[in-house]
């Protein structure tokens, strides 16, 4: 991909999935907004995976510890590719696959995100196996290494996906997982 950025007065045209208030499902909003050309700093993304977790249901029910005000945009985590970068922004990272962890904001065609707060996806894993890492893996990561050393853990969530993460690195010498 070329180096270049987008016009400072060029716009694009996001679709976000937006959260009016306590809603079932079918209460979701899709919404068309317009996005300024990346600020000092930040990147532009087009969204190519994000994820409907645990998190994001509670939201819906207005449960989830420390989430926005009604309305907002849901969505924890991403895994999109840059499209442009604002001045400061390395333009390696242009037309690079990237992951967020952003808490909100995701559920949308594109996004503006901080630079600095993107990770590189590596060649060869797709957006949806990269998104799975993100919050999931993070979780299993936790769930392990706040264990002692050859503790057992109990699996209470066996069909999640944490789970699954954490079983699978639960191969290594010294842990054992019960399902």
């Amino acid at each position: 991909m070329a180096e270049t950025t987008i016009p400072t007065e060029a716009t694009v045209t996001a679709t976000e999935v937006v959260l009016p208030g306590k809603v079932e499902p079918s209460g979701l909003q899709l919404v068309q907004r317009s996005l300024p050309a990346p600020a000092a700093g930040q990147a532009l993304v087009r969204v190519e995976s994000t994820a409907v977790s645990f998190a994001e249901s509670a939201m819906r029910r207005g449960r989830y510890y420390g989430q926005p005000a009604f309305p907002f945009v849901p969505g924890y985590d991403l895994v999109g590719v840059v499209e442009a970068v604002g001045p400061g922004v390395d333009h390696a990272l242009l037309g690079r696959w990237v992951a967020a962890l952003t808490k909100t904001g995701d559920w949308a065609t594109a996004v503006l995100l901080a630079a600095a707060d993107l990770v590189e996806v590596p060649d060869g894993i797709s957006a949806d196996e990269a998104e799975t890492l993100i919050v999931n893996g993070l979780t299993a990561y936790q769930m392990l290494h706040h264990s002692a050393k050859g503790a057992s853990r109990a699996d209470r969530a066996r069909a999640g996906p944490a789970a699954a993460w954490a079983r699978s690195w639960c191969n290594s010498p010294g842990t054992r997982a019960s399902a």
